[in-house]
């Protein structure tokens, strides 16, 4: 049981990673898409923040940094279900985060078109 539990941290914590890695390439690649003048923030939300680079740091790196790193420490004291509700929200979290960053591919093949 011990041994289950500790896997499923262990898994719970590679996804919080990999789902703050895809949040701040998501935002460097939307920054960089914003940059050449054929794309705008989609997300009415984010508009303000893509355009204060202080206010975009706190945002997309240091405030989901704490959250992350808060996460990862009260794990060990989570009972089962817990980890494993965390694990499917980081799951989740991964999925949509792999979606945007696929869209940012397509959308970087689409402004190589338009400069071919």
């Amino acid at each position: 049981m011990n041994l289950l539990k500790n896997d499923t941290i262990l898994c719970t914590k590679k996804r919080l990673f990999l789902l703050f890695m895809l949040n701040l390439s998501d935002w460097v690649c939307t920054l960089a898409l914003i940059s050449t003048g054929f794309f705008e923030e989609a997300n009415p939300l984010m508009r303000s923040v893509v355009s204060n680079p202080v206010l975009g740091f706190a945002v997309k790196i240091f405030v989901p940094l704490i959250f992350i790193l808060l996460a990862v420490s009260k794990l060990s004291n989570a009972d089962k279900k817990q980890i494993l509700t965390s694990n499917n929200i980081a799951l989740f979290g991964v999925s949509v985060y792999t979606l945007l960053n696929l869209y940012h591919v397509i959308c970087f093949a689409i402004l190589h078109t338009i400069y071919l």
